[in-house]
């Protein structure tokens, strides 16, 4: 069966969520430790401060981000626990882009894993069997809140 994507499903409302360029920019500096307005305004070079506190606003109602008031101005914002689920998107992106857009010196951030201290390239894999996944080798299925579009007709 070919299905024909929901026009509301899961993989728009992310994009509806995140599909800006200073909100994905955001979340990425959160995992590099900022944490402080003024920090962000000055890694994403975003001058409009009412554009950098619209989107701070988005991401805590979405409940991506905390905020906290420390008092005498001093303001965190960190990821919660949705907002850290969020990894495998910023690095999947790092990922591609070193791979397709970094120039011939490399690229201009590299992870490594604390754990055994090497350079790490994160990957997809099957939560089942752990195998890695290529695009080609799963198959997309109705899930249980699968909608087609209105006068839809799903091919069989």
């Amino acid at each position: 069966m070919t299905l024909r994507r929901p026009v509301d499903d899961s993989v728009t409302r992310v994009v509806e969520l995140l599909g800006d360029r200073w909100t994905i920019l955001l979340i990425a500096e959160s995992f590099f430790g900022v944490h402080r307005f003024s920090d962000f305004a000055r890694n994403i070079g975003i001058t409009n401060r009412n554009l950098l506190t619209s989107r701070l606003r988005m991401l805590i109602d979405a409940g991506v981000f905390t905020r906290t008031d420390h008092g005498g101005g001093r303001v965190d914002y960190h990821l919660t626990a949705a907002g850290r689920e969020l990894y495998p998107i910023v690095t999947a992106m790092m990922v591609w882009g070193d791979n397709h857009l970094a120039g011939p010196e490399g690229p201009p951030i590299v992870l490594e894993h604390r754990d055994c201290g090497h350079r790490t390239s994160p990957m997809l894999v099957c939560d089942h069997c752990r195998a890695p996944i290529d695009p080609r080798d799963v198959e997309p299925k109705a899930g249980p809140g699968f909608r087609p579009p209105p006068g839809a007709e799903q091919a069989g």
